[in-house]
C-alpha cells in the first residue's frame, strides 16, 4: 500500500509538481472534495488513477459556499478516516490547505456566473455557486491538473464548472 503525501500549501506543492510532472507523458488527475469521503469519491479517484500517471485529491471545506455559518461549522470533518481511505485507494497526493492559504485576502474576490446560477437551486442558495466556482478556480490554478473529476450528483454545479473552464480557457 502506498502512502499519500499530504501537502498544505501551494509552495509545498510546486516542487512535487515540477519533479513528477515534467514529462509530457506524465499526467495529473484531480478530485476536489470537502472530505468525509465515500464510494462516490472512490469511483472518481479510480477513474483518475486509470487515466493519469498521478492523482491528487483536495480536502477543503469551503466557507464561501455555505449560506449558514452553522452549516459550515457542522460539516463533518473526518480527516483521519479520509487519509486512511486515500492510502487504501492509492492516491499520490492530498492537498489539504488551511482557509488562509486559499483566501489570503479574505473573501475579497468572487467569481459570479450570471445565467445558469440564477435558476433552479441558485435563488434558494444565494452565493453558493459563486463560492464553489471561486474555490474551484483557485484549486485548478494552484494544482494545474491535466484532468479534473467531479461527481454528477449536483448536475447544475457540474455544468457551471464545465462552463467556467471553457469561459476562462483553463487547460484542464
Amino acid at each position: 500500500m502506498s502512502t499519500t503525501t499530504i501537502i498544505h500549501t501551494k509552495d509545498q506543492w510546486q516542487p512535487y509538481r515540477d519533479k513528477h510532472l515534467k514529462s509530457t507523458d506524465t499526467t495529473l488527475g484531480f478530485v476536489p472534495t470537502m472530505g468525509h469521503l465515500h464510494d462516490g469519491h472512490e469511483s472518481l479517484i479510480a477513474k483518475s488513477r486509470q487515466q493519469n500517471t498521478h492523482t491528487i485529491v483536495s480536502i477543503f471545506v469551503n466557507p464561501t459556499q455555505f449560506n449558514s455559518p452553522q452549516d459550515f461549522q457542522h460539516y463533518p470533518k473526518t480527516l483521519d478516516e479520509d487519509v486512511k481511505k486515500l492510502n487504501q485507494w492509492q492516491v499520490d497526493y492530498l492537498f489539504f490547505p488551511e482557509q488562509q492559504e486559499l483566501y489570503p485576502g479574505g473573501d475579497q474576490f468572487r467569481l459570479e456566473e450570471n445565467t445558469l446560477a440564477q435558476i433552479l437551486e441558485g435563488p434558494c442558495r444565494p452565493g453558493h455557486f459563486s463560492g464553489v466556482l471561486t474555490v474551484v478556480l483557485k484549486l485548478l490554478n494552484i494544482l494545474k491538473p491535466t484532468r479534473a473529476y467531479f461527481g454528477e450528483k449536483d448536475y447544475q454545479q457540474l455544468h457551471l464548472i464545465k462552463n467556467m473552464v471553457q469561459e476562462f480557457f483553463l487547460p484542464v
